[in-house]
């Protein structure tokens, strides 16, 4: 695991791991299961603002263009582990360094480049962790919103076949 003494790399960390908890908890809901390995969180922090605004079209397509690209690399991590363990692995939270600490070091390796990947993913969907965060909370408590997502996804993946 990577350690650095600037306080501004902890609180990027930890917003990062706040954000990658959102979109795993996101995938699960969005697909209609939960992962066995999944980072999630209950130290998300949203400005209520965010539950007022409406999400636009372009911002549904954004978001499930992310959670698409960020399950494949959940996937593939998830099996990388397994494999390393030879077993299920334990709940593994991005933001709680002591999720990571029962892991043998390969597979915390897995587990850091996964969080950094779908950090760079939400970076480069063209939405700001901030919306993707209130995106991933409303969708908890917004059925017609987790519809539409859910159709953007499967949309989405009927045109890449």
């Amino acid at each position: 695991m990577f350690i650095f003494g600037s306080s501004l790399f902890d609180l990027s960390r930890i917003l990062t791991r706040l954000l990658i908890t959102s979109v795993l908890s996101t995938v699960g809901i969005l697909s209609g299961f939960v992962p066995e390995f999944s980072w999630h969180s209950t130290q998300l922090n949203f400005n209520s603002s965010a539950y007022t605004q409406d999400v636009t079209d372009d911002q549904v397509n954004k978001y499930a263009k992310a959670v698409l690209q960020m399950e494949s690399y959940r996937q593939q991590a998830y099996r990388e582990i397994t494999q390393i363990m030879g077993k299920t692995p334990p709940e593994i939270v991005c933001n709680q360094r002591d999720s990571f600490r029962s892991l043998p070091t390969l597979a915390q390796r897995v587990a850091v480049n996964y969080c950094n990947t779908s950090k760079k993913i939400v970076e480069s969907s063209g939405l700001s962790s901030s919306q993707f965060n209130a995106i991933t909370l409303r969708v908890r408590s917004d059925d017609g919103l987790k519809r539409r997502i859910q159709n953007e996804i499967r949309r989405l993946q009927r045109a890449n076949n």
